[in-house]
């Protein structure tokens, strides 16, 4: 029987159209993931689900009665709730005050007091039912993400849902984490509730749903039981092609003796003073891809940006292809021989408001022919920018239109095919496949191996875990702004991975 059902739901804003008639059908004490690309449609259609959005047209049905959502409250009260992928916790309260927030108990109707006991023990007895291993008078900074994730879980349960929403649970988990989250949610299914659960990752979704179904362009493409499906073929219903998968060749050039990229006991602070890199070191090999692993935000991006003259250093140094960088801004170290795809694709690597050619030159006016007498040569940057987009298969709409017009995957292209480019022999990328299509994606994988297998240097920053695992020479996994172990990529399993990724030092 369908405990939540969606009739021809549609999303508009403006001209766009974000989700198309959606029929969906999902039964009580089901799991259900929802996969597609980014941008596919997904989140619009549970916020539409949750009452943060409301739709177009079409109609939501729980049991099979007709509702209509105003805000979440309205959705909470129907028995469904959802854990968003950015936690909505207070830190500084413990997890009964988490769990209770906006629901306090009073000792007594008009009392302006908490019952602290009464609130302590209705939610042991919740953490009890449905054995989660936390203690309701922890601090909620002091737990780890995954535990963390638990709490958001609880609040929804101490409502009273009987549906529960998960939009990328898995992001900023460690593989342990990952495998208790699945406990979690089967546990949770085998007592009554029904989860739907928005992810992208395909080995999670076969080892958890029990059906799946697949959203591309604001269009249902598929509804398949997991049991009778494959990644390969949601992968493929996902893009509309089918997928190849890119990994290291084991038959790939050896690395070189030489460095190209040296970092000694490198520190920094935050903008609040406070360290968030503590002597990190590393060396990358020419011929070398050298992959860093972490959960997000253990300073992954700081290094980055230290190493791509965004932030500086307090103590250490940074030696590129043999010189002393320390400190140098992101055009000195261009024209010292670095090659950079930054994190966030529109604040540090593209002007959505320009073309697509002065995009495809920005950082490197100086080169290629583009500029003379101190004066763009128009003319030179558009031919730049044909050779680019046919080089790097790069779908342009308008080929004078801005690079904002474009989609993820192909601005992302267009930030790779410039840098990888551009001559540098050092390339820094950071989470280069992110908001991208699995073929851009794979596309992308495979220029950065040739790049490699060119005799450069390559560190990878991303938080995926194999897309790391998957291209990387060499491993070192952050925690807390140290490196806290390096391991070979080939030999090396998730759980030592999830092990170094949780601070457990010996485990590689």
């Amino acid at each position: 029987m369908s405990i939540i059902k969606t009739i021809g739901l549609t999303k508009k804003f403006g001209d766009f159209v974000a989700n198309d008639h959606i029929d969906l059908s999902v039964d009580d004490q089901e799991i259900r993931c929802i996969v597609g690309e980014n941008g596919a449609g997904k989140s619009t259609l549970m916020n539409m689900l949750y009452g943060l959005l409301r739709p177009t047209s079409g109609q939501i049905l729980i049991n099979d009665t007709p509702v209509s959502f105003a805000s979440p409250v309205d959705a909470i009260a129907h028995g469904l709730g959802m854990v968003h992928q950015h936690f909505k916790l207070v830190p500084s309260l413990t997890v009964y005050e988490n769990v209770l927030l906006g629901a306090e108990l009073r000792r007594s109707e008009h009392s302006p007091f908490i019952d602290t006991a009464q609130e302590i023990k209705e939610v042991s007895a919740l953490i009890e039912k449905y054995k989660f291993e936390l203690s309701p008078t922890d601090k909620v900074e002091d737990l780890s993400v995954g535990a963390q994730q638990r709490v958001e879980i609880l609040k929804m349960l101490y409502r009273n849902v009987d549906i529960l929403i998960l939009d990328e649970p898995t992001a900023v988990l460690t593989p342990q984490e990952v495998d208790d989250l699945i406990v979690t949610l089967r546990g949770l299914r085998d007592q009554g509730k029904t989860i739907i659960m928005i992810t992208h990752k395909l080995r999670e979704v076969m080892e958890l749903a029990d059906s799946v179904t697949v959203i591309r362009r604001g269009k249902v493409t598929g509804n398949v039981l997991t049991r009778d499906t494959s990644e390969a073929e949601l992968a493929q219903m996902m893009v509309g092609h089918a997928v190849a998968t890119v990994t290291n060749d084991p038959d790939a050039p050896d690395a070189s003796d030489e460095v190209g990229l040296e970092v000694s006991g490198v520190c920094t602070i935050n903008e609040y003073g406070n360290e968030v890199l503590h002597g990190v070191d590393l060396t990358v090999h020419k011929g070398e891809v050298l992959g860093v692993a972490g959960v997000e935000g253990n300073g992954q991006s700081e290094l980055v940006k230290v190493l791509t003259g965004l932030m500086t250093t307090t103590k250490g140094s940074v030696r590129l292809l043999g010189r002393d960088v320390t400190g140098w801004w992101p055009d000195q170290l261009r024209r010292a021989g670095m090659a950079i795809i930054p994190e966030d694709r529109y604040e540090d690597g593209l002007c959505a408001t320009m073309s697509v050619a002065e995009n495809s030159v920005a950082g490197y006016l100086d080169r290629n022919g583009v500029t003379r007498s101190g004066l763009i040569d128009v003319r030179a940057m558009r031919a730049r920018r044909d050779e680019l987009v046919e080089a790097y298969d790069i779908h342009v709409g308008d080929i004078e239109g801005e690079v904002g017009q474009l989609s993820g995957g192909n601005a992302q292209k267009v930030i790779v095919a410039r840098e990888l480019e551009s001559g540098g022999s050092v390339l820094i990328a950071c989470q280069p496949t992110r908001g991208v299509d699995l073929g851009a994606a794979g596309f992308i994988h495979h220029k950065i191996l040739d790049f490699r297998n060119a005799g450069n240097s390559v560190l990878l920053v991303s938080s995926e875990l194999s897309e790391v695992m998957s291209l990387s020479d060499r491993v070192i996994v952050m925690y807390k702004g140290a490196v806290v172990g390096e391991v070979d990529p080939k030999v090396t399993s998730n759980t030592q991975m999830g092990l170094l990724m949780a601070g457990i030092t010996d485990a590689a």
